[in-house]
């Protein structure tokens, strides 16, 4: 039974509600509540209530990076090495070079933004408690002065020890590597001529007008976790970028695993050249790839008639031709695999620019008032777009009153070979001949994991690289390496919600529930002498968004 009992602290008398029990036949007294001084048990009974000051912040996802992060020692990784590399490690409003990049990295995958608007998003989180850092003390001078402590060759140390004991912790076995290159625009202007990186070249996303950066990745097909990143120049195409990268990303792959010759490279028909496939190294450099199509007409018309349904691994089943063929200069195996979607999105594009075609013709008349060259020039720009090319054909004459006439028509035996013997197919080729045809199939189409990695690399919301506010070369190489380690720990936080939680959304989806998980603090102006009362607590949340943050260690303490 409950009882109200009266005690002595230091002179003063104070109540609590206290209930007995019986411990080994003693008895004993539990305390229920603390009621305080008389005064205070007279306000609660006439139902005076203090005055509460609540400020609620983002919790969720800041708790759950950080953690992941302290398990994987992400800060005393980057200062080890830094102290290994230049003999001290610098440190700033009391955060060492480590810190100031985690909380950097965090914000990356939670909240992409200038270094000088971190300090607003960091007041709305949780972070700076976690951190023990004062967030308007982390401005862009800050993250600029401790960036500038990195050697950018202790970049790729760093992630290698990250990587390597990402695949210790989680036992991975790395098999199948995505490699795939994109770029990335700046506004770093013409006229800065400092950074070599940025340069003019075509732009994935259309700003040819910009200079831009380019990125090569490796990541691991079954988990989509970034293993190796490289950044190179801007205006490097794909080819060569591929021959002077693979002998790092090598040796880089190789230190990571016990066994690499069983690692197979997938990569896209852009760096399939017969130099590079020449520079792969026999038994040990095990690939699958795609090569050009055009090159092989031939082998596309025979394999129409050849095509039979294989089911892979996923239960999609295609149609697809195995053979070997003589391929930049030596037999290897070849798969000709047929994709419908390709089909129907080659089919659609020649029919749009048939359609443009028929419109620019009308425009221009058959009767056009120019010379034969003129006219000449202006059709072979109107009839110059892929496929097209091939297709339509003209003839421009003049007749003896000097009049130029325009005779245009559609090849259609070469319609036909199109869309019945090269529009949809594909061409594979690997050294891997123990392989089945569907495993072939299955690993080449796991390239869209690192092309899922870019679009998440561009989103935004979350995980973007952009903005980039750097204008040397050694700020880009840390800037990305903040942003590809954002996404390893983005991305492994996720790999372990599907398997622990079962979650079944996007990354970015994770990242954006976790958000909202809140910690309010909460503070009692009890109107007495002395500190306020300030206490922690989450707000409410569904049944399921507490399960999951619990999971993945997302629930911040609350003492």
């Amino acid at each position: 039974m409950a009882s109200l009992q009266a005690y002595q602290s230091h002179g003063r008398r104070y109540y609590r509600i206290v209930e007995s029990f019986r411990q080994d036949g003693r008895p004993r007294i539990r305390v229920i509540a603390h009621l305080g001084r008389v005064e205070d048990v007279l306000r609660l009974h006439q139902q005076e209530h203090s005055q509460i000051r609540l400020r609620s912040v983002s919790a969720g996802a800041v708790t759950a990076l950080y953690h992941l992060a302290g398990e994987l020692d992400v800060v005393g990784r980057i200062d080890r090495t830094l102290e290994q590399s230049v003999g001290r490690v610098q440190k700033r409003d009391g955060l060492t070079v480590g810190q100031t990049l985690l909380a950097g990295i965090i914000g990356r995958a939670c909240a992409p933004r200038s270094k000088r608007a971190f300090a607003r998003w960091a007041q709305s989180t949780l972070l700076p408690e976690l951190m023990d850092f004062s967030a308007p003390a982390l401005t862009s001078q800050h993250f600029w002065e401790q960036m500038h402590a990195v050697p950018v060759p202790a970049l790729a140390t760093i992630e290698q020890q990250l990587v390597g004991e990402v695949i210790r912790i989680e036992q991975l076995q790395v098999q199948a590597l995505a490699y795939d290159t994109t770029n990335f625009y700046t506004h770093i202007a013409s006229t800065n001529w400092k950074p070599h990186l940025p340069q003019r070249g075509h732009n994935k996303q259309g700003r040819h007008d910009l200079r831009q950066l380019g990125l090569a990745l490796v990541v691991d097909q079954a988990t989509q976790l970034p293993l190796v990143h490289v950044l190179y120049e801007g205006a490097r195409s794909d080819m060569p970028t591929f021959a002077a990268l693979l002998k790092p990303i090598r040796e880089r792959l190789r230190q990571l695993m016990p066994q690499p010759e069983q690692l197979t490279l997938v990569f896209d028909a852009g760096a399939s050249s017969k130099e590079n496939l020449e520079r792969l190294e026999p038994g040990q450099d095990r690939f699958v790839t795609a090569v050009r199509p055009s090159y092989h007409r031939a082998l596309l018309a025979e394999s129409v008639d050849h095509l039979s349904e294989v089911a892979l691994p996923s239960g999609v089943v295609v149609r697809a031709w195995r053979t070997r063929r003589m391929i930049a200069g030596k037999e290897r195996d070849t798969v000709v695999v047929f994709s419908p979607q390709l089909y129907d999105g080659q089919r659609r594009g020649l029919h749009q620019y048939l359609a443009r075609c028929q419109r620019d013709l009308e425009e221009m008349s058959l009767e056009p008032r120019t010379t034969v060259e003129a006219t000449k020039r202006k059709l072979a720009k109107i009839c110059g777009r892929q496929y097209l090319r091939s297709v339509m054909c003209y003839e421009v004459t003049k007749d003896a009153q000097g009049t130029t006439h325009v005779r245009v028509w559609c090849d259609l035996d070469e319609y036909r070979r199109l869309t019945t013997c090269y529009f949809g197919l594909r061409i594979l080729i690997t050294d891997r001949c123990e392989w089945s045809t569907a495993q072939v199939i299955a690993a080449y189409r796991g390239l869209s994991h690192v092309e899922a990695a870019f679009r998440d690399l561009k989103d935004p919301g979350m995980l973007a690289t952009r903005p980039q506010f750097h204008w040397t070369d050694q700020k880009l190489y840390v800037h990305t390496f903040m942003c590809v380690t954002g996404y390893l720990l983005g991305r492994l936080l996720w790999w372990r919600a599907r398997r622990e939680a079962g979650f079944s959304g996007s990354q970015r989806a994770l990242l954006s529930e976790l958000s909202q998980i809140r910690a309010c603090r909460i503070v009692d102006r009890t109107g007495r002498a002395g500190r306020p009362r300030v206490r922690r607590q989450l707000e409410d949340m569904p049944e399921a968004l507490q399960d999951l943050g619990q999971s993945l260690r997302a629930l911040p303490p609350l003492d």
